[in-house]
């Protein structure tokens, strides 16, 4: 009951922060403004179709290119939504000296962390599945178009928002609120260097190990590039293939192959180890 009772009390601040007011109300914004730039854009492609080789194929890269632009979005905002969430998650509390008031009820202090956890968790997988068919519904209204794994590419970008909120939890634990954002958005905004030394350099085992080291420490990027893979359908890899340029796929914002299935356990592991770590370490700490 106590880990329900945390999670009923976390939902209700957040809501009542101004925080989550704001992101919603730009979003909605920014969702407007994407509609229009949506509109006008395809209306101009369909000018120049007829004038194509192929028209059906010119229309669909455009609509591929403007699906992964648009979940990409959907994946940067739901992991800054994570991080200034959820940054302040028991530091913030520690800070101001409330915890001193709940930990004297009958309350575990697993119970809270789990608790708070498991308010963010549900707060953040609603707005990122929102904010993902939001987008692809739009492209649907204008293109006709909607990945055929739009669910399992919506799957990526609900574990990647869950790893943010295990390395906030685990970090508020441990550090001041400015020292755990610093950390967390440090490595959300370098996870993806890796993928852009790829792309600059030759392949070999050093950048290898780089990237896999990388992709240990903070899955975020391998996820995204796992969502990307789910976006494009399944016949334009055939075609890419007997074109001899289903390698110009792989990019920093694209992948030709799913995430490993050893990084998406590890993903998994990621997401239920970190806060089971914060919440012993919470356990010992002094409030």
């Amino acid at each position: 009951m106590g880990l329900l009772l945390i999670t009923r009390f976390t939902l209700q601040e957040a809501f009542h922060r101004w925080l989550l007011l704001a992101m919603l109300l730009l979003d909605i914004l920014l969702l407007a403004v994407f509609a229009l730039m949506l509109n006008a854009a395809y209306s101009n492609e369909l000018v120049h179709a007829p004038s194509q080789s192929n028209p059906q194929l010119f229309l669909l890269e455009f609509d591929l290119i403007i699906s992964i632009l648009s979940v990409w979005a959907a994946y940067l905002l739901s992991g800054a939504l994570a991080i200034v969430l959820s940054i302040n998650m028991t530091s913030g509390e520690i800070e101001a000296g409330t915890f001193s008031v709940i930990v004297s009820k009958p309350l575990h202090r697993a119970e809270i962390i789990f608790g708070k956890w498991l308010g963010y968790a549900l707060i953040l997988c609603t707005y990122t599945a929102m904010l993902f068919f939001t987008f692809l519904g739009l492209i649907f209204w204008r293109t006709g178009y909607f990945p055929d794994n739009a669910l399992s590419a919506l799957g990526m970008l609900e574990i990647s928002t869950l790893v943010l909120l295990a390395l906030t939890t685990l970090g508020s634990t441990v550090f001041p609120t400015l020292v755990n954002g610093a950390i967390v958005i440090m490595l959300f905004i370098g996870a993806p260097l890796a993928s852009f030394i790829q792309l600059i350099t030759t392949p070999g085992p050093t950048v290898q190990n780089i990237t896999t080291i990388v992709n240990l420490v903070i899955p975020t990027d391998a996820l995204w590039h796992g969502a990307s893979y789910f976006l494009i359908p399944s016949f334009l890899y055939s075609i890419l293939q007997q074109r001899g340029i289903l390698k110009d796929l792989n990019t920093p914002f694209t992948s030709i192959q799913p995430i490993s299935t050893a990084l998406f356990i590890w993903a998994i592991l990621y997401c239920i180890v970190l806060p089971i770590i914060g919440a012993i370490r919470f356990q010992r700490r002094d409030l």
